[in-house]
């Protein structure tokens, strides 16, 4: 009990329903809440895992032996919140009925769990074949065990077939949970500096990260920008790296979620690279951040608590039928928009001139010059589409000298 209470405090639950044909909703099943990296309860809460946590408690209980007793209670506890941390893992995958015990028996090491949480549905086809794989080669196993008669050539060679097809889901369960550890130790090096490195200083390129590496006399000669680049985008997840909101970068999800170290710097990067600054038609500033996909939304989910601002609408069709969805963080309200443009304007590259407007038309009582200030963001947004800019040009009845003119009453 005090383990469970211990893990859903923590965690949390959500409860998904689907309408049935009386109207009322039914469970359909229970997800349970982990962290954004995929850590469990133990290295979330405590930053380390319950092996190396009952490990330190046998090694106390040597030292301690008038308290033996107590340490046995306590890693009795652990067990029992590994047990459970375990079974809602299992419970979260979509295909995991009917092969609980199955995915128990493949293997589960804290290192494989947290694999799990992260990876169980985008991998859920290889890691389903590995138990079918498995439950066949033990349906086999049973059989034979079974077999009373001594055993003939066919049988030897169904033990055979089915000992080798357990090892072969064994090695698939593995692999596909942990493909890191088929790298070279190089390979592995660089990830594994890589991650701290982020870590510790927030979002940064390839480029930056190899010189780094390099000045801590680890690069390999073959270590190129290119091949590092395309082993950060194939393996950087598994080590808890994903891109950045700026293409080019990447960044480290830790247990708390994104390490960003600066947020105005990140969310102008993310806003300079996929979002915008406008003033519609009416005369409404608008702002935003649009991302796509999981990572896309674990971005704006972070910003969205980070900032303490804007609305945030996730998991949003981009058409019908489509299987990829949209997240926005969007800005509306003047306090959001002062909030978030008077943050983000000292880092902007692309979309300063933009910010800067908002915030002066946000202020600006003289209805000309906020009616400069919007032609001059709109033009802004389509300045580098020579049709489009010039469209508009055309339809204010102006030169670009003219909007040259606006920008420099900023």
């Amino acid at each position: 009990m005090w383990g469970s209470a211990l893990i859903e405090d923590d965690f949390g639950e959500v409860v998904s329903f689907t309408p049935v044909s009386d109207g009322e909703a039914t469970p359909i099943k229970k997800q349970h809440r982990f962290a954004p990296n995929g850590d469990g309860w133990f290295e979330a809460t405590l930053g380390c895992n319950a092996e190396t946590l009952v490990k330190r408690l046998r090694k106390a209980r040597r030292d301690n032996k008038d308290n033996r007793s107590d340490i046995d209670n306590f890693i009795n506890d652990i067990r029992m919140i590994k047990s459970l941390e375990t079974d809602m893992t299992i419970q979260n995958l979509s295909w995991s009925d009917g092969y609980e015990n199955t995915i128990k028996q493949l293997g589960l090491s804290d290192r494989k769990l947290k694999s799990l949480r992260k990876f169980g549905e985008s991998r859920c086809v290889n890691l389903e074949r590995a138990c079918m794989m498995w439950d066949n080669a033990e349906a086999t196993l049973k059989m034979l065990d079974e077999h009373e008669d001594v055993w003939g050539v066919e049988e030897q060679q169904a033990w055979a077939g089915a000992m080798k097809d357990r090892s072969e889901a064994r090695k698939m369960w593995t692999t596909t949970l942990q493909p890191v550890d088929k790298l070279t130790k190089a390979e592995q090096d660089f990830l594994h500096f890589a991650a701290e490195e982020l870590m510790r200083k927030g979002p940064m390129k390839v480029t930056t990260i190899r010189s780094n590496f390099s000045d801590a006399g680890m690069l390999k000669k073959s270590q190129t920008d290119r091949k590092l680049t395309t082993l950060m985008n194939m393996y950087g997840e598994n080590v808890d790296i994903v891109k950045g909101a700026v293409r080019g970068t990447y960044v480290v999800i830790s247990s708390d979620g994104l390490v960003m170290k600066d947020v105005w710097s990140y969310s102008a990067g993310f806003i300079d690279a996929d979002g915008y600054i406008t003033i519609t038609e009416r005369g409404e500033p608008r702002a935003g951040m649009i991302a796509t996909g999981e990572r896309g939304k674990v971005h704006c989910e972070d910003l969205f608590k980070t900032l303490d601002c804007g609305v945030l609408s996730v998991d949003n069709k981009v058409y019908k039928d489509s299987q990829r969805s949209q997240h926005r963080l969007q800005f509306y309200s003047k306090a959001d928009l002062r909030k978030l443009l008077d943050g983000v304007s000292p880092h902007l590259k692309m979309k300063s001139v933009q910010a800067k407007a908002v915030l002066a038309y946000l202020d600006e009582k003289d209805k000309t010059r906020k009616e400069e200030l919007k032609r001059l963001v709109r033009y802004e947004n389509w300045k580098d589409d020579r049709k489009k800019s010039r469209a508009l040009l055309d339809g204010w009845g102006i030169d670009a000298d003219t909007i040259g003119k606006y920008r420099e009453g900023l």
